[in-house]
This record gives C-alpha cells, structure tokens and sequence, in this order.
C-alpha cells in the first residue's frame, strides 16, 4: 500500500486527507468505528496544520507489521512553547475551541510532537485498529515523496525484524516515474525473500533480480542489537548515517554504481559500531546530506517518525523523489 502525501494549503484538503485515511484504514482491515478514528485524526492534523502552522505537509503511511497507519503532519509555522499543554482539551492559542490536538492524542495508539519555536512543528500520531490501545513509540519510521509533477515515487524503503535486531533497505529507481518505482519495488521484492541474508548476500541478489529494470540505487543496512554492530552494503548514492547522542555523525560506506547495471564493482560489506542511544538515517538523495541533528536539540532522543519528518521538511531539495528512514 503506497504512502500518501498532501501538501496542506487550504481547507479542501482535510476532505481529500479524511477520505484518504479512512481508505487506508479500511485496506488494513479496521471496522467502520477504527476508519473514522483514523479520518478523525487526519481531519484534526490538517486543521491544525492551516490554524498553527500557515499550512504544511501531510504524510499517511500503512504500517503491515501492525496493520497500524503513520501519521506526520509537518510545518514551518511559529511552533509549539508547550506540546503537553496544547494536549489538553480546551486549550487554545487561536481562540477556537482547542480540541484538535487532545483528539488526536485521544484517538490514536500513540502520539508526540517536536516543536521549535519560529521553525515549525512536526507531529506523529500512531492508529491502530483496535480503540484504547497504547503503545510505545514505534523504532522505524519513513516518509517518502515523489518528484514533483510525479504521481508516483521511484523510490521504496522496507525492513524486516528479527530477534537480533532489524534490516533495513532503501532504494532509488533511476531516474523517476514508473519504470523507476518498477526498480525499486522489485528491489524490496527480493529483499523481502531473503530474510536470513546477510547485506552482501541480498545486495548481490537485487543486481541480479534488477537486470530487466532500468537499476538502482540500493543500499541494505544490518543492525545486531546483541553485538552492538551496523553491517551495510550498498551500490549508488543512498546515503546512510549513524548519529550518536554527543553529535557524531557516521556516514556509512557504499560503492560506486547501480544495482541491475553492467558494474565491476566488487559487493563489499563494511561494519561500523552501534553505540547505545544512537539512531540511523537513511535517505535517497532527493534529501541534501549537510543535514546535522545537532541544529535540533533533543530530536535523537525523539520518535524515529519526528526525526524523519523534521528532516524531511527542512532538507529536501524538491526536484527529486524523495525517502528519508530512521531506527532509534
């Protein structure tokens, strides 16, 4: 099921974002009463995008982990002083009747938010099936888009868990459009079937598998939570980066080239230490990699969802497709 992306200007958009979640919430499989949960929470986090914010983005993405919907609402308006005062109903700085945010914090699994002031808001609301169920905050979240004038993304981003820790993979079709999100799908596809590979293994299997696509940029990313190590293979510009707590910024290695294109490339597997409280990042390169976490305090110590979508909003170059991943 494709993510779902809304850019928030005015009003006639919190109708088409309430019929898009209540879709996506019946495709998961939620009743009547967890769809209009879900259209609920949509509806508030647009209105509250165009009161507090001056408009924004809205992200919607199927979880099939959990049958859950992600939601992040993104904006560069004056910003939030106090995000758990703004949770209570019946709070308000715009003189309306102050119920959005409560609500949604209400209706969903989980919720939090990360607001600087004068840069804007980001917003993340879990939904899952079944009401009353509270969560913890999720350890991976993405956001993705398309380049702009596309209706469709080239790229794709899966992971898959296991009990040592988790895998994850990023890929950028060439080019855009379709026969790039052909590529990129299909590269999710064989990562998919190949769930006790290492990253070289499965990076080897994806430029065989792509050889009928147009290829592309592929990067796969292991992480041992037992022994505290990230393992990563990858071919072409899908950038990774271990970010620490301190402010250290690790960037992970990939070799030259494009996964299903003619490469003497040799697939190389390069292993990086995994300290305790660090988070990875990983994105296409519709994101700009000056990017630092230290510009936002406290958002490593946040929900993988916030950092995604702070990233997102403030570092996308806006000509290209775009994924931006992130696994506290």
């Amino acid at each position: 099921m494709l993510p779902i992306l809304l850019e928030v200007e005015d009003s006639s958009r919190t109708s088409e974002a309430r019929n898009a979640a209540r879709s996506m919430a019946h495709s998961l499989g939620f009743n009547e009463a967890g769809a209009e949960r879900a259209a609920i929470v949509a509806t508030e986090a647009c209105t509250n995008l165009l009161k507090h914010g001056g408009g924004g983005i809205l992200h919607l993405a199927a979880n099939p982990e959990d049958l859950s919907i992600e939601l992040l609402a993104l904006d560069r308006g004056p910003g939030m002083e106090n995000w758990e005062r703004c949770l209570t109903d019946g709070y308000s700085t715009t003189g309306t009747a102050g119920n959005g945010l409560g609500a949604i914090a209400r209706l969903s699994a989980f919720s939090d938010a990360y607001s600087q002031n004068g840069r804007g808001t980001a917003l993340l609301a879990i939904i899952a099936p079944g009401h009353g169920t509270k969560g913890s905050a999720p350890r991976i979240c993405g956001i993705q888009a398309p380049k702009p004038g596309q209706e469709v993304c080239g790229d794709a981003w899966a992971f898959k868990a296991s009990p040592e820790g988790v895998s994850i993979l990023v890929a950028d079709g060439l080019g855009h459009g379709p026969d790039a999100a052909e590529a990129a799908r299909c590269a999710v596809d064989i990562f998919d079937k190949h769930r006790s590979a290492s990253p070289k293994e499965v990076l080897e299997s994806v430029h065989k598998g792509l050889r009928h696509t147009r290829g592309a940029a592929v990067t796969i990313t292991d992480l041992d939570e037992g022994r505290r190590i990230a393992m990563v293979a990858g071919l072409g510009n899908v950038s990774g980066y271990i970010c620490e707590t301190g402010g250290l910024r690790r960037q992970l290695v990939t070799m030259n080239g494009t996964a299903g294109m003619e490469s003497r490339t040799l697939f190389r597997e390069f292993t990086y230490p995994w300290p305790q409280g660090a988070s990875l990042v990983l994105h296409s390169d519709g994101l700009v990699s000056h990017w630092d976490l230290g510009d936002y305090p406290a958002l490593i110590r946040r929900a993988p969802g916030l950092i995604a979508g702070v990233l997102f909003r403030d570092h996308r170059r806006g000509n290209d497709d775009t994924t931006v991943v992130a696994f506290v």
